[in-house]
């Protein structure tokens, strides 16, 4: 495309619309020269890259219209100039398609420069926005080295559930917020820097979810970051400098979680906290000229090695309602107190330095709630005090907030409780429609679920009519079932779905509240007689006004061995429904087929179901896109070979009812950032950061993450070093061969995959039945190293497990302590030693053990490609075991079978211990040994390997015995003397 070259197209849509050669590639590359294009306006649904051939600076598009460039299909621009010279236009709009646009520059008069959104996904890398906004909705992606700068308004706002990510970026001079996330938005925002913004650096607000790491905010006309709303921030070694009124601002159910965060220099107070939830961890609040922190009613924080110095009135104050807790944590240097407390506040200082201050170190009021350990307090200007009479000293009862005068009366956040920052100013003009109508469009955002997303509009409209028909004075028609059951497999969204649904319901005016209560078989089911239906009505309770999501809901119907009481929680469950059928939605989820049969555990589950929502598989294309936005959001990108790898990869898995779905594609961008780091850490040279972002196809791995692979061995070597090891071990013959039969099942899986045949996926769980000593736990650390060198496992270590490890002493914490066990076995193999003292003993009382056999089978199943597990035991008791959960049996492969060593082989184990520490055992020994087994034959067949490693350190201490006596009759020790362990020694 050119100005003055013949034969060159003269405008972009005449570029879009010229036909393409016979059997050219689809899309098109557009090689723009250098010029000025005036009157440019198009619109395109085409895939297509532009490119200015001189680079930056050398071509300018300037368009007057709606938007200069709109797009919908797969697009790359590089090194553009557009410019949008209307009020109402747009430099670029992006709605539904995948644009890259690099070393650009966007302009525009209106109040948007540059818009994402009907799921679309934009990455600006190298680019300059000037004057207009960046803005995402229902969309993702990701800005990189990007800068925006001189906008009336907020600078980038992120919206209806985006998903976004922000690297190195630089917002300057916005005339809004600098970042505005919202609406159930999660950005990630790395290493960018916000300066001179007219209100807030970054607000978060509305169930919006924003983390911070590395950013700098700088000169904020406000207040430099806000978190309300129920928005949740979490930042992460961030300084935060001059901000024009309170540095932090947390309110109104808001959230903040701190760490290495620095606030310097606040025109006002450091940190405001009200109805809001902050914990600081090795954090620092320096010269702030009123407070360093000030906490308002229903304010909670947790602050652990900070820091609070130099302010001009107070370093943290309560106020009343207000409930604090400081460990390890230094207040230095203010004026007025280093700690204040109103009445009604409530303080735990643990481990805390109050040093230097102007005032007292502590000053707290009658009315308080104040615990003090190991408080070092020197060095301040008054004596601490822990009686001030705070309604004495003002003439009026103590109040939230009341006036303090000077002298003692503690220092509130200024003259006036300060003000909560302005609302933020929607950066766009188009009205959303309302709370339903974004909560629909942060579905229509989720990649995939077609018929999901139809099934959850039809229930919209449904509900919606009905009410429009209530206000024209007609009945509402006839009740529609709002229970619904969500079936398919796991990874698909189903947990994401409901909670969407509880929101878009609370806002149809169908729920109060539109929470979400998500429960398991655990949350239900009690092992007492009556404590089920305790404790399902204590739950249902909870979910009153929103939704009760039954995760594993089949997992109720399904009967173990012995007292079971899942039916009394569905039995429960029927009533409940009934008795609120107007109050609460339950949304039961599980496989397709299980789920049929839980709704015929109870005649009335039926009637109360009435709607099943199947969630199907996602397609090999939606899978590429999860692992692509996975990419983008932690700042790589896929380049086109791994794209087609990946898309291949996903074409020719199988996926039935257990396939991972969402948590494979993850699994596979894991592995490939595993992967790609090996390849890039050996470089000599540092790579650059276009290298570093970059995931070709050689850093995939089928498996992908910490999932099982069926790729090739990835140590071929190391497989023969370790089968050696485990061919050198005295006995274990059927062991030995069984672990040989299942590495020949990994091999033929592996071929016969390579033929284009179904293989079934490797299940390597096993039990390890027999006594003590018989080599159980040496097995399972070869057998982690040889999957992990068999490219089976990501990791290979063995985490050796105990009941103590994993059963809490109350509800809810045994699920809590298997979950923590199993995820650092995540990647290897978890070694579950006397796996039977977790079955639940008969009559026994409270016990625990039951809940975590069915953790364990759930996270066995979330997890099947990740980790091996291993359960050892007696062989008997194995079998109990087994039986205490109808997935157990499934979920192991098979049982192997440690039988008690014989003579000979105890003899065996003796002297290759004795020789590895250095030991000779002749022969005449070695009879001395046999004979003295054979008569402690029990005790050796009882404790076994464990029995014969005492016994040879019993002979080492009879052997030391014996030659010290005799070196202290003055005879000198030969080295075969040392080293020669006799007969007298066996005892």
């Amino acid at each position: 495309m050119s100005l003055t070259s013949p034969g060159a197209y003269r405008t972009v849509l005449e570029a879009l619309n010229a036909p393409l050669p016979p059997g050219a590639p689809r899309g098109r590359h557009i090689l723009i020269e250098p010029g000025s294009y005036p009157n440019t306006g198009f619109r395109s649904k085409g895939d297509f890259v532009m490119t200015a051939v001189e680079g930056l600076g050398s071509v300018t598009l300037d368009g007057r219209t709606v938007g200069t460039i709109e797009v919908t299909g797969k697009v790359t621009l590089q090194g553009l100039i557009v410019r949008n010279w209307s009020d109402k236009g747009l430099a670029l709009e992006v709605a539904e398609g995948t644009i890259l646009a690099e070393q650009c520059e966007f302009m525009t008069r209106s109040r948007i420069a540059v818009r994402a959104s009907k799921g679309a996904q934009l990455t600006l890398r190298d680019c300059e926005v000037q004057e207009g906004a960046v803005v995402y909705s229902a969309s993702s992606g990701g800005m990189e080295g990007t800068s925006v700068t001189g906008t009336d308004g907020n600078a980038v706002a992120i919206r209806s559930g985006s998903t976004v990510t922000l690297r190195s970026c630089r917002i300057i001079d916005a005339g809004g917020h600098g970042i505005w996330a919202t609406e159930g938005s999660k950005p990630l925002i790395d290493q960018c820097t916000v300066s001179g913004p007219a209100l807030s650096g970054i607000r978060v607000d509305d169930r919006a979810e924003a983390e911070l790491r590395d950013c700098e905010f700088r000169g904020s006309g406000r207040t430099s970051l806000v978190a309300v709303e129920k928005g949740k921030a979490v930042a992460e070694d961030c300084l935060i400098v001059d901000a024009g009124a309170d540095a932090l601002w947390v309110a109104t159910g808001g959230s903040l979680t701190a760490r290495r965060v620095k606030v310097e220099s606040p025109q006002r107070t450091g940190m405001v906290v009200e109805k809001g939830t902050v914990r600081l961890d090795d954090c620092e609040v320096v010269n702030a000229p009123s407070n360093g922190i000030y906490l308002a009613r229903d304010a909670n924080l947790m602050m652990v090695r900070g820091r609070v110095a130099d302010t001009g009135r107070v370093g943290v104050e309560l106020d009343a309602g207000s409930r604090v807790l400081m460990e390890g944590t230094t207040i230095t240097g203010n004026k007025l107190a280093g700690v204040s407390v109103e009445p009604g506040g409530e303080l735990a200082i643990r481990g805390c330095t109050l040093a230097d201050n102007i005032g007292r170190g502590i000053l707290t009021c009658l009315g308080t709630s104040v615990q003090i350990e190991n408080l070092t307090s020197v060095r301040n200007g008054k004596p601490d005090r822990f009686d001030f009479d705070l309604a004495a000293a003002t003439g009026q009862r103590a109040k939230g907030a009341p006036a303090k005068p000077g002298g003692d009366a503690p220092a509130g956040a200024g003259s006036e409780a300060p003000a909560e920052p302005e609302a933020a100013p929607p950066v766009s003009q188009e009205q959303v429609g309302g709370s339903a109508d974004v909560l629909l469009a942060r579905l229509e955002a989720m990649v995939g679920l077609a018929g999901v997303k139809r099934e959850i509009r039809k229930l919209t409209n449904l509900q919606k009519v009905a009410e429009r028909r209530r206000l024209a004075g007609l009945p509402p028609g006839p009740s529609i079932g709002r229970h619904m059951v969500f079936a398919g497999p796991p990874g698909t969204g189903k947990t994401t779905v409901a909670r969407l649904y509880g929101g878009i319901l609370a806002a149809l005016g169908v729920v109060e509240k539109g929470q979400v209560v998500e429960v398991s078989r655990a949350d239900l089911v009690s092992e007492n007689v009556g404590g089920t239906a305790l404790r399902t009505s204590e739950v249902f309770q909870r979910a009153l006004g929103g939704v009760l999501f039954i995760d594993e809901a089949y997992t109720l119907s399904r009967r173990a061995t012995g007292t079971d009481f899942g039916q009394e929680a569905i039995d429960t469950l029927v009533k409940l429904m009934e008795d609120h059928r107007e109050e609460v939605v339950v949304v039961a989820a599980g496989y397709s087929a299980e789920m049929r049969e839980f709704l015929a555990a109870n005649p009335g589950l039926k009637s109360r179901f009435s709607r099943t929502v199947e969630f199907e598989n996602y397609s090999p294309a939606e899978l590429l896109q999860i692992t692509e936005s996975h990419a983008v959001r932690d700042g790589y990108r896929l380049a086109e070979d791994a794209r087609a790898a990946i898309l291949a990869h996903f074409t020719s898995v199988r996926r039935d009812a257990t396939f991972g779905n969402g948590r494979a594609a993850r699994q596979v961008f894991e592995g490939a950032v595993e992967r790609q780091a090996q390849r890039l850490a050996d470089l000599e040279e540092l790579p650059s950061g276009e290298v570093l972002s970059l995931l070709v196809a050689e850093d995939l791995d089928v498996g992908g993450g910490l999932a099982a692979r069926f790729g090739e061995a990835r140590d071929p070597a190391q497989v023969s070093t370790v089968l050696a090891r485990l061919t050198a071990m005295t006995g274990l013959e059927e062991v030995k061969r069984e672990i040989g039969d299942l590495l020949d099942v990994l091999a033929s899986a592996r071929r016969r995959r390579a033929a284009g045949l179904e293989a079934e996926p490797f299940t390597g769980h096993l039990i390890f039945a027999g006594p003590p000593g018989t080599g159980k736990t040496t097995v399972a650390r070869l057998y982690g190293e040889l999957l992990t060198a068999l490219g089976v496992l990501a990791q290979g270590q063995v985490v050796e497990a105990a009941r103590v490890d994993l059963v809490g002493q109350y509800v809810g914490q045994t699920a809590q302590k298997t979950t923590e066990v199993f995820q650092q076995a995540r990647g290897g193999v978890l070694f579950i030693d006397e796996a039977y003292t977790l079955a639940r003993p008969g009559g026994s009382g409270h016990d625990f053990g039951q809940e975590a056999i069915d953790t364990l089978v759930k996270l066995m199943e979330d997890h099947r490609d990740e980790v091996i597990v291993i359960a050892a035991g007696y062989t008997t008791e194995m079998e109990g075991f087994l039986a205490t959960n109808p997935g157990l049996a499934s979920r192991f492969a098979r049982t192997l079978n440690f039988t008690p060593y014989p003579v000979d082989g105890l003899v065996s184990i003796f002297v290759g211990k004795a020789q590895a520490a250095d030991y000779r055992v002749p022969d005449h020994t070695r009879t001395a040994l046999t004979t003295y087994l054979t008569a402690n034959r029990d005790r050796f067949r009882e404790g076994n390997g464990r029995e014969v490693d005492k016994l040879v350190r019993s002979a080492m201490t009879a052997h030391a015995r014996r030659t010290e006596q005799l070196a202290n009759t003055g005879a000198q020790l030969t080295t075969e003397q040392l080293a020669t362990l006799l007969p007298e020694d066996i005892t």
